[in-house]
C-alpha cells in the first residue's frame, strides 16, 4: 500500500468523526458571537448551555449515531479515553481555582492545541490540514501579540470555522469514493 491509498483509508476512517467536528465547531462560533454580545448583556448562562449541549449532541450521536463510534471501539480504548477527558477537565478546573486562567488564556491555548492538532492530522490526512495549521497557528500568535482583547472572538470564531472546514474536507473526500464505488 503506497501513500495515496494510505491517505484515502485514513481519511474513509475520518468520516465518523465529521459530525463532531460540526458539532463543536457550530458551538465555538456560535459561543464567538455570544462573547462580542457579553459586552452588552449577561450571557454566560448561554454559553454554558451552548457547552453542555454540544457535549450531550456529542455524547448522543456517541452512543446512538448511525456509525456509533463507541460501538465499534473496546472497552480499553474508551476508559482510556474516559480517564483522558476526566484528566483535562481536572487539570482546567485546577488552574482556574489557582487562577492561572484568565479570559485571554483558553481562546489562545484552545487555538494553539487545535492548530497543532492539525499539523499532527496532517500526517494522515494530508496537506490541506498542514496549511490550516499553518494558518491557525500565525493568526493566534498575530492575535496574542497585538490583539489579545480579541481572542475569545476571532479564536473561537475561526476555530470554529476551521473545525467546520474540516469536516466538509472529510465530507468531500469521501463523497467521491461513494460515487465512484456506486458507478462501478
Amino acid at each position: 500500500m503506497y501513500i495515496g491509498e494510505k491517505m484515502s483509508s485514513y481519511r474513509t476512517k475520518a468520516r465518523p468523526y465529521a459530525i463532531f467536528l460540526y458539532i463543536w465547531g457550530f458551538q465555538w462560533v456560535i459561543s464567538a458571537g455570544l462573547n462580542f454580545f457579553e459586552q452588552w448583556r449577561d450571557l454566560q448562562a448561554f454559553q454554558e448551555g451552548t457547552v453542555i449541549s454540544a457535549a450531550v449532541l456529542s455524547i448522543v450521536v456517541a452512543l446512538f449515531g448511525k456509525r456509533s463510534l463507541l460501538r465499534r471501539a473496546n472497552d480499553s480504548f474508551v476508559a482510556v479515553l474516559l480517564l483522558c477527558l476526566i484528566m483535562l477537565v481536572g487539570a482546567v478546573l485546577i488552574l482556574d481555582y489557582i487562577q492561572a486562567i484568565d479570559p485571554f488564556f483558553l481562546p489562545v491555548l484552545n487555538s494553539f492545541v487545535l492548530a497543532i492538532g492539525y499539523a499532527f492530522l496532517s500526517i494522515y490526512l494530508g496537506r490541506p490540514l498542514m496549511f490550516m495549521s499553518i494558518w491557525l497557528f500565525v493568526l493566534t500568535g498575530v492575535v496574542a501579540v497585538w490583539y489579545i482583547g480579541f481572542s475569545a472572538l476571532l479564536l473561537k470564531g475561526f476555530g470554529g470555522l476551521s473545525l467546520i472546514a474540516l469536516a466538509w474536507l472529510i465530507g468531500q473526500w469521501n463523497r467521491g469514493r461513494r460515487r465512484s464505488r456506486t458507478r462501478s
